[in-house]
Protein backbone atom coordinates (compact mmCIF):
# COMPACT_ATOMS: atom_id res chain seq x y z
CA UNK A 1 0.00 0.00 0.00
CA UNK A 2 1.11 3.46 -1.10
CA UNK A 3 1.87 5.79 1.74
CA UNK A 4 0.23 8.82 1.34
CA UNK A 5 1.29 10.77 4.34
CA UNK A 6 3.05 13.32 2.71
CA UNK A 7 -0.34 13.67 0.69
CA UNK A 8 -2.35 14.24 3.48
CA UNK A 9 0.24 16.93 5.11
CA UNK A 10 0.05 19.08 2.10
CA UNK A 11 -3.94 19.20 2.19
CA UNK A 12 -3.33 20.05 5.78
CA UNK A 13 -1.12 23.10 4.66
CA UNK A 14 -2.68 23.65 2.11
CA UNK A 15 -6.57 24.27 3.91
CA UNK A 16 -4.13 26.37 6.74
CA UNK A 17 -3.22 28.49 4.12
CA UNK A 18 -6.02 28.98 2.48
CA UNK A 19 -7.80 29.87 5.83
CA UNK A 20 -4.98 32.37 6.48
CA UNK A 21 -5.69 34.43 3.03
CA UNK A 22 -9.30 34.37 3.71
CA UNK A 23 -8.79 36.40 7.01
CA UNK A 24 -6.22 38.36 5.41
CA UNK A 25 -9.19 39.52 2.81
CA UNK A 26 -11.96 39.62 5.71
CA UNK A 27 -9.43 42.12 7.64
CA UNK A 28 -8.97 44.38 4.55
CA UNK A 29 -13.08 44.23 3.75
CA UNK A 30 -13.72 45.14 7.29
CA UNK A 31 -11.16 48.18 7.47
CA UNK A 32 -12.92 49.26 4.35
CA UNK A 33 -16.21 49.49 5.97
CA UNK A 34 -14.39 50.87 9.64
CA UNK A 35 -12.96 53.51 7.63
CA UNK A 36 -16.19 54.65 5.82
CA UNK A 37 -17.85 54.20 8.79
CA UNK A 38 -15.73 56.76 10.40
CA UNK A 39 -16.08 58.89 8.08
CA UNK A 40 -19.87 58.93 7.77
CA UNK A 41 -20.37 58.86 11.68
CA UNK A 42 -22.00 61.85 13.23
CA UNK A 43 -19.99 63.11 16.19
CA UNK A 44 -20.12 65.33 18.73
CA UNK A 45 -17.03 65.51 20.22
CA UNK A 46 -15.54 62.27 18.64
CA UNK A 47 -15.93 59.67 21.08
CA UNK A 48 -18.31 57.62 19.16
CA UNK A 49 -15.89 57.90 15.62
CA UNK A 50 -12.83 57.19 17.98
CA UNK A 51 -14.93 53.92 19.29
CA UNK A 52 -15.53 52.58 15.62
CA UNK A 53 -13.35 49.24 15.05
CA UNK A 54 -12.84 46.11 13.71
CA UNK A 55 -12.28 42.38 14.31
CA UNK A 56 -11.94 39.54 12.36
CA UNK A 57 -12.56 35.92 13.94
CA UNK A 58 -11.45 32.24 12.32
CA UNK A 59 -13.75 29.51 13.54
CA UNK A 60 -13.84 25.86 12.48
CA UNK A 61 -16.26 26.34 9.68
CA UNK A 62 -15.91 30.39 9.07
CA UNK A 63 -14.36 33.62 8.88
CA UNK A 64 -16.27 36.37 10.57
CA UNK A 65 -15.93 40.19 10.41
CA UNK A 66 -17.12 42.39 12.44
CA UNK A 67 -17.27 46.15 12.57
CA UNK A 68 -18.92 48.44 15.36
CA UNK A 69 -18.94 50.39 18.85
CA UNK A 70 -18.53 49.05 22.36
CA UNK A 71 -20.43 52.68 23.50
CA UNK A 72 -23.31 52.34 25.05
CA UNK A 73 -24.86 54.73 23.34
CA UNK A 74 -23.61 53.70 19.97
CA UNK A 75 -26.99 51.80 19.03
CA UNK A 76 -29.20 54.37 19.76
CA UNK A 77 -27.41 57.06 17.35
CA UNK A 78 -27.48 54.39 14.67
CA UNK A 79 -30.77 52.83 15.30
CA UNK A 80 -32.53 56.14 16.16
CA UNK A 81 -35.14 56.01 19.42
CA UNK A 82 -38.57 56.98 19.67
CA UNK A 83 -40.83 57.50 16.59
CA UNK A 84 -37.88 57.60 14.57
CA UNK A 85 -36.43 54.35 15.32
CA UNK A 86 -35.60 51.76 12.78
CA UNK A 87 -38.57 48.82 12.03
CA UNK A 88 -40.93 51.16 14.60
CA UNK A 89 -38.80 49.46 17.91
CA UNK A 90 -38.99 52.60 19.60
CA UNK A 91 -41.15 54.48 22.43
CA UNK A 92 -44.57 56.16 20.45
CA UNK A 93 -44.81 59.09 23.15
CA UNK A 94 -43.01 62.18 23.82
CA UNK A 95 -40.68 62.53 26.75
CA UNK A 96 -38.51 65.00 29.01
CA UNK A 97 -35.13 64.76 29.93
CA UNK A 98 -32.92 67.40 32.23
CA UNK A 99 -29.55 68.15 30.97
CA UNK A 100 -27.52 69.39 34.67
CA UNK A 101 -24.98 71.18 32.78
CA UNK A 102 -22.95 72.24 29.39
CA UNK A 103 -24.31 74.08 26.74
CA UNK A 104 -27.53 72.20 26.64
CA UNK A 105 -28.19 72.82 30.21
CA UNK A 106 -32.10 72.62 31.22
CA UNK A 107 -35.38 70.42 30.65
CA UNK A 108 -36.22 69.00 26.89
CA UNK A 109 -38.87 67.26 25.24
CA UNK A 110 -38.14 65.23 22.51
CA UNK A 111 -40.08 62.18 20.45
CA UNK A 112 -36.55 60.91 19.71
CA UNK A 113 -33.58 61.03 17.55
CA UNK A 114 -33.57 59.99 13.73
CA UNK A 115 -31.42 57.38 12.69
CA UNK A 116 -27.70 58.03 11.27
CA UNK A 117 -26.89 54.67 10.18
CA UNK A 118 -23.50 55.11 9.45
CA UNK A 119 -22.16 51.01 9.79
CA UNK A 120 -24.81 50.24 7.18
CA UNK A 121 -24.00 53.35 4.51
CA UNK A 122 -20.55 52.07 4.96
CA UNK A 123 -21.48 48.64 3.79
CA UNK A 124 -23.74 49.67 1.01
CA UNK A 125 -21.43 52.29 -0.15
CA UNK A 126 -18.64 49.99 -0.30
CA UNK A 127 -20.53 47.17 -1.72
CA UNK A 128 -18.50 46.83 -4.61
CA UNK A 129 -14.50 47.35 -3.04
CA UNK A 130 -15.38 44.44 -0.19
CA UNK A 131 -16.42 42.03 -3.16
CA UNK A 132 -13.19 43.01 -4.72
CA UNK A 133 -11.25 42.46 -1.58
CA UNK A 134 -12.75 39.19 -0.35
CA UNK A 135 -12.24 37.45 -4.21
CA UNK A 136 -8.69 39.09 -4.58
Amino acid sequence: MADNNDFVKSLQDATVQMVADMSKKMDKACLIVETQAKLDCPDDMGLLRASITSETEVTTDAVIGRIGSNLEYAPYVHNGTGIYAVEGNGRKTPWKYKVRAGKYKGWHITVGQRPKQFLLYAQLFNRDKIIKALGD
